[in-house]
């Protein structure tokens, strides 16, 4: 594993105290949270059903919160 790097991000409050409180709540630190929330997003976004669902919905006005809703990962 490479060393360890820092990020800066900005997010709107009432969601960083929202993933606060369930980081918390699954016995997790911020920066624990963050790293695992990286690899599910990279884990999602590289997932054969997710590359195809989006290729069936991108040329249709599907908004993207609606295309969330009915993936899930596995």
């Amino acid at each position: 594993m490479s060393a360890p790097s820092a990020i800066y991000v900005r997010v709107p409050s009432d969601l960083l105290r929202e993933f606060d409180e369930v980081a918390q709540a699954h016995g997790m630190s911020r920066s624990e949270a963050i790293r695992e929330s990286m690899r599910l997003f990279i884990k999602y976004s590289r997932a054969p059903t997710v590359k195809k669902i989006r290729g069936i919905v991108e040329g249709t006005k599907v908004p993207a919160e609606k295309l969330e809703k009915l993936v899930r990962l596995g």
